[in-house]
């Protein structure tokens, strides 16, 4: 195994090159660092080393020059080393008088019985050194350039073995062996790595590498009697091999039966069989399994590797587990309609039945996320309504709305009569499309269609939902919402997966209508539905999960989901939802990074494209302008639309435009922009609304000094997040009420609010919010000194409100021309200031406020 640098391991090490052992025995698991360590000794050993492999030809040769003078002898792999070269090594060690050293590594579970006796049949001292698997530091130091997103995703893969590691981290997620149940990309080159595996295998005995081989293809369980099958080798020799290969490691048993060790090893196996020993062997298997009269899905997984052409009980096999599957397991349906498609005679090419198959194929190739190539299958198909209504759902897969709208309406208009839930399809488009009026009117009119079952009725809700609640609609979206909600919570798993493509509509409707744990809920449901086959509707449902995590204050979850819906998108060409993922992970970093990594997060966001679905649109603009001005990038910095419609965030908006101005000291625009907030909430009736209302208000007041309307309406926003389940917002709301109650002197209410923001955000991971509650904690503890200076010498109010000027940085004409005053009344005030805290220059009141 090779790597940059030794990694971890230094007691390991330590132990080995310590002198006080004669014989240092190290164990471990197959690749858990055994050779890297044995090597790493040889390396930085003072004395003249014999390094040499166990069991290797060259063995005793090499072995003889330990009799020179090398005073370290190093072996690997000893488990393989015959009994002689053993009893060899431990004379070695034995002799009287001499100083020679051995360390040797042996697998977990394979010491020979010899070399156990011999260890403790011999007076010499012996030192047994276990590696473990990697620990999180270790793994990283191992893979530096990856994030901790993808180290973790590799290290549970690879179990924490450092040769797994290594291999997985040069492979893409979707070709590492296992992840859908075949053993390795046979095309790709071997990677450095990949080879010791290899090596392994390929020394086997003949009859064990047949076994190996054969269970490699079999499946990712040993079947003895399929394997025996495949290798038509004798019954008790495929036992005997199977048994030597547990003893080796590269098989392990456990309740759930024989295995590899490792996928990667089965990998290994796959590649050392070849393309024309497996082909034979998968048809033996056929063969067998058609006679027990196995599941056709147990066969075809054989038959596509084994197909001969123009086989149609084989075609007529694949064809009907391929159907079978289609729902569950499209990516293999694919591959096996493939198969059959392929394999047809000639005279039946472009007939009924391999149009037949060759659509059902671009279904299951779409549902596994495969759209592009769904879609070239299609066209070159003859139109017809079914070919035309998949060319839409490919099209839509594709990023390309309008187009897939038309070639919907094409669908329809061929089908003659088309069911409800063509017109449903249809409708997705168009309200995806912008026409939010045409998609409600084809929704009525679908309603009412008798075709139209309990699924579609509920999806039928969902996107009205999400349509009204664009519009601004509040009451009749919150209706149809509820009503599409409690529709989908009656359908079995069945029905709402052949709708699911309407659930991130009706989560997005229901985060704007303040019912986030219910879309939490419907998202956890759909996200499990996903994974047999639905994975093109991945990137929709974690980017509103990252969006309704984020409002639920559960930052760590919604960055994670939101990267999930990036990757999800990159994969599937949905890349309407890459800015949206992008600003969610933004509204994150502001949270809880540094401001370095949110202001290049926000430039990232900002050259993106904008979303051309709606509230896609309106949100990633949204959240742009907000982290924007907090990182002093706006306003100018990103154009905003003019639009003052009804629409989920205008309130949003509009408390935004609040802070802007400011800001910008326009404090009455700023108060115009609060009221119109205060009225868009009430029509809504939505707490989220409220709360940023009033928290608008609030800032307002506070602006203009008007403490005890600032301390009402920051108090009600807080009760309004908190009803809202907004956590963030609600911590902010408290922190604004303890910074007003601190400027009316109320110190211990004020610590007290303070304790509890921090306590929300501390819970929520929000260390950049943290930060701000410790700058208001350290001016309320300022503005305490100040109102209390030593020997209860009290500032009057115009005292304090000029020593705070000072702090400012303001000089004596300037607070003179803000307050109104001569310039010698304002000295005079300066003077008693620095007579009552008992100072002597104007920088001793800004050291006694910030202290």
């Amino acid at each position: 195994m090779v790597e940059k640098e030794f990694v971890g391991r230094a007691a390991e090490l330590a132990a080995c090159l310590d002198r006080a052992a004669a014989v240092t025995v190290v164990e471990g698991r197959p690749g858990i660092g055994k050779t890297r360590l044995l090597a790493e000794v040889a390396q930085r050993a003072p004395d003249p080393v014999c390094a040499v492999p166990g069991g290797a030809p060259e063995f005793s040769r090499r072995l003889a020059h330990a009799l020179g003078p090398e005073s370290l002898v190093v072996v690997d792999d000893a488990q393989w080393a015959d009994e002689a070269s053993l009893r060899l090594l431990m004379s070695l060690v034995a002799r009287p008088g001499n100083d020679q050293r051995l360390v040797l590594s042996v697998r977990d579970g394979q010491r020979q019985p010899a070399l156990t006796r011999l260890l403790h049949s011999e007076r010499v001292p012996a030192r047994y050194v276990t590696l473990p698997a990697f620990t999180d530091a270790e793994v990283a130091r191992l893979l530096p350039g990856h994030d901790d997103v993808e180290r973790a995703r590799i290290a549970a893969a690879a179990e924490r073995i450092p040769l797994y590691l290594l291999l997985l981290a040069d492979l893409p997620p979707h070709e590492w062996p296992g992840h859908d149940d075949s053993p390795a990309a046979e095309d790709r080159p071997m990677l450095p790595a990949e080879r010791v595996l290899f090596a392994e295998v390929s020394a086997l005995p003949e009859a064990e590498r047949l076994v190996v081989q054969a269970a490699a293809c079999g499946g990712a369980i040993l079947d003895a009697d399929l394997v025996q099958a495949m290798t038509v080798l004798p019954r008790a020799e495929v036992g005997y091999a199977i048994e030597r290969l547990l003893c080796r490691g590269v098989l392990t048993g456990g309740a759930a039966g024989l295995r590899f060790r490792h996928p990667l090893v089965r990998a290994a196996a796959a590649r050392l069989a070849g393309r024309g020993w497996a082909a034979g062997a998968h048809h033996r298997a056929a063969a067998y399994l058609r006679e027990l009269d196995a599941p056709l899905t147990l066969r075809a997984y054989h038959l596509e590797k084994s197909l001969y052409r123009h086989d149609l009980v084989a075609v007529g096999e694949l064809a009907s587990a391929g159907e079978e599957v289609l729902g569950t397991a499209p990516a293999a349906c694919a591959r096996w309609l493939g198969a059959a498609v392929a394999n047809l005679p000639e005279r039946m090419r472009g007939g009924h039945e391999h149009c037949r198959l060759s659509v059902l194929r671009a279904e299951a190739l779409l549902a596994s996320g495969q759209p592009a190539a769904a879609r070239a299958l299609l066209v070159a198909l003859p139109e017809s309504a079914p070919v035309l209504a998949l060319l839409s759902r490919c099209e839509h897969a594709l990023g390309r709305t309008r187009r897939a709208r038309s070639i919907a309406e094409a669908a329809i208009a061929a089908s003659g009569q088309a069911d409800a839930r063509a017109h449903l399809e249809l409708a997705h488009l168009e309200l995806l499309d912008g026409d939010a009026v045409g998609a409600q009117q084809r929704l009525r009119r679908t309603a009412a269609d008798p075709s139209a079952g309990p699924a579609v009725q509920a999806a039928i809700a969902a996107l009205a939902a999400i349509g009204l609640a664009c519009a601004g609609r509040t009451a009749e979206a919150r209706h149809a919402q509820q009503t599409a909600a409690d529709g989908f919570d009656l359908l079995d798993d069945s029905e709402l997966r052949s709708v699911l493509y309407t659930v991130p509509a009706l989560c997005w409707a229901s985060c704007f209508l303040d019912d986030d744990r219910r879309a939490l809920a419907l998202l956890d449901r759909a996200l499990q539905l996903s994974t047999p086959g639905l994975r093109q509707g991945l990137p929709f449902l974690y980017s509103v999960r990252g969006y309704v995590l984020w409002k639920l204050g559960r930052l760590a979850e919604a960055a994670e989901a939101a990267a999930e819906a990036e990757t999800a998108a990159t994969r599937f060409g949905h890349d309407d939802v890459v800015p949206i993922a992008a600003a969610i992970q933004l509204r994150v970093l502001l949270a809880t990074g540094d401001r370095s990594a949110a202001e290049q997060q926000w430039r990232t966001v900002e050259k993106m494209p904008r979303p051309t679905v709606a509230w896609w649109r309106r949100t990633v603009e949204h959240i742009l302008a907000e982290a924007g001005l907090e990182l002093g990038m706006f306003p100018g910095a990103v154009e905003q639309p003019a639009e003052r419609t009804a629409n989920p965030l205008l309130v949003a908006r509009l408390a935004q435009d609040c802070r802007v101005a400011l800001s910008e000291g326009a404090v009455a625009e700023a108060r115009r922009r609060a009221a119109e907030a205060m009225e868009r909430a009430a029509a809504t009736g939505l707490k989220s609304d409220l709360g940023l209302a009033l928290l608008a208000r609030a800032t307002v007041a506070a602006a203009e000094n008007d403490l005890a309307a600032a301390l009402t309406d920051a108090s009600a926003a807080a009760v309004a997040f908190g009803r809202a389940a907004m956590v963030l917002h609600r911590g902010r709301a408290v922190l604004l009420v303890a910074e007003v109650l601190g400027r009316q002197g109320n110190f211990d209410a004020a610590t007290q609010r303070i304790g509890e923001a921090r306590e929300v955000f501390q819970s929520a991971g929000a260390s950049a919010l943290l930060r701000e509650t410790t700058k208001v904690q350290r001016r309320l503890a300022g503005r305490r000194k100040l109102e209390s200076p030593p020997g209860g010498r009290a500032l009057s109010r115009r005292e304090r409100q000029v020593a705070e000027m000072v702090v400012r940085g303001l000089t004596t004409k300037e607070i003179a021309a803000e307050l109104f005053l001569s310039p010698r009344t304002v000295d005079a005030h300066v003077a008693r200031v620095l007579n009552k805290l008992d100072l002597t220059t104007r920088a001793g009141i800004a050291r006694r406020l910030i202290s």
